[in-house]
């Protein structure tokens, strides 16, 4: 069964584990395993719990009140507040393991002192400020009927952008859209062109990287001995969109920053997967094109960054594919929170292709782990942990340890003040904080 992933043995043993206070014990209350840092909050050592019941430990005042037993009986997860010996308030929460037969083997309880939450609090009511702000402005938007076709934008950051996007489209200043391939550059690109004085115009698109250096120029404004027109013309009083220049040769780009200079009457959008910015340091992109074009910058992030878009996105993309095929499939919860978790370097284009392939190759109607292409199963050591509620226990831990960790880090100057605060060690903190430094705190759990 998937409990003896983590639990290999029932031996007693303390786990390899500094920063968790975790407690495993059996059914009938026996502690079998913890981590080397329990006890702490009861004035005991690892070792003087190990072995140890939990009902004596209760009748003793150690224990106050015991978890398991409440476990056992609910046959779910209990979150409660016990009493230490020294007084102190420990928020603890205790997590039912099953057998085969759907009883309860294992109880895994965890706990934090009170005072390490009020930390995370403070920081949940500072976020749930600033969503409450970035659900209002995006409600605004969706009452004034804005739609961005094959689009997603759902997420806050996604919704910053649409604000943003709003205010550039109606100004005829050159904008540069910027983020990963499929991220909805070309999608928002033509509702920048929708929202302009432009709209009636015509709607051009040029991948610059397919144009050969020696025709550059020709194919801008076209042969000067015949009638033909180049892109210029033809997306006179429209949109001419720019895509992959960031793919342009030095010379190309001399000769796009002359022709464009000369333009008025066409609205400049160009597309880039690369920061222009970073190309000027590298000397690969002109500077003179760049303060030309980087008037109104606006950049998409990865799906991967977006947990809203890309949880939307699953259930629209499977209820489309589904229609297609005249198919009522569904996704696993594990398959679902493991797509949550995938990198999607190819953003929307690649989660599409992925259920598409699934739906397609599957057998039967509920899609599982082993339905999935091998390049996206997961490893024999992501799939460790206890599935209740939609989450595992590494990542509710991780969950708490981030938002606490995040949130002293904005009260305390140096990390040895961290470590004294959060009562660990200071190497610990360096080791968490370059852990966390680039994970996003907005995928919240529920």
């Amino acid at each position: 069964m998937d409990s003896m992933l983590l639990l290999p043995n029932t031996d007693e043993e303390i786990m390899d584990t500094h920063d968790e206070d975790i407690i495993i014990t059996t059914r009938e209350g026996k502690i079998i395993k913890v981590t080397q840092i329990s006890g702490e909050h009861y004035g005991m050592t690892p070792s003087e719990l190990l072995g140890k019941s939990v009902f004596d430990l209760e009748s003793q005042g150690v224990f106050s009140p015991a978890i398991t037993p409440e476990v056992v009986e609910k046959k779910k997860k209990v979150v409660t507040v016990q009493t230490t010996p020294s007084g102190r308030k420990v928020l603890i929460t205790g997590i039912p393991l099953f057998n085969e037969q759907r009883e309860v083997e294992y109880v895994i309880s965890y706990s934090y002192e009170l005072s390490e939450l009020i930390v995370m609090k403070e920081y949940l009511q500072d976020l749930e400020t600033e969503m409450s702000k970035v659900k209002e402005e995006l409600a605004h938007l969706r009452e004034q009927h804005i739609q961005i076709d094959d689009s997603i934008m759902e997420s806050p950051s996604s919704a910053r952008v649409l604000k943003t996007t709003l205010k550039i489209a109606r100004i005829d200043a050159p904008v540069v859209i910027q983020g990963e391939r499929g991220v909805g550059k070309t999608s928002l690109a033509k509702f920048i062109h929708s929202q302009s004085n432009h709209s009636d115009g015509a709607f051009i698109e040029v991948n610059c990287s397919t144009i050969p250096e020696a025709m550059f120029e020709i194919a801008f404004t076209g042969h000067p001995n015949s009638n033909s027109q180049g892109y210029l013309s033809l997306a006179r009083e429209g949109s001419l969109v720019l895509k992959e220049i960031d793919q342009l040769s030095i010379a190309s780009q001399a000769v796009l920053f002359n022709l464009l200079t000369k333009q008025t009457s066409t609205r400049i959008i160009a597309i880039s997967e690369t920061l222009l910015d970073e190309l000027v340091k590298q000397d690969r992109f002109r500077d003179d094109l760049f303060y030309l074009l980087h008037i109104a910058p606006i950049q998409l992030l990865p799906l991967r960054d977006r947990p809203e878009d890309l949880e939307k996105a699953i259930f629209l993309y499977l209820q489309g594919i589904n229609e297609k095929y005249k198919v009522q499939k569904k996704l696993t919860n594990e398959v679902y929170y493991h797509f949550l978790q995938l990198e999607w370097k190819g953003n929307f284009r690649e989660l599409r292709n992925v259920l598409e392939r699934i739906v397609i190759e599957s057998e039967s109607n509920m899609i599982t782990i082993q339905d999935l292409p091998l390049q996206y199963q997961p490893s024999k050591e992501e799939q460790i942990g206890i599935d209740f509620d939609g989450q595992t226990l590494p990542h509710i831990l991780e969950f708490v340890e981030k938002k606490v960790l995040m949130n002293t880090q904005k009260r305390y100057k140096t990390t040895t003040e961290m470590a004294h605060a959060l009562g660990i060690s200071q190497p610990s903190v360096v080791r968490k904080l370059k852990k966390y430094s680039s994970t996003s705190l907005e995928n919240d759990i529920e």
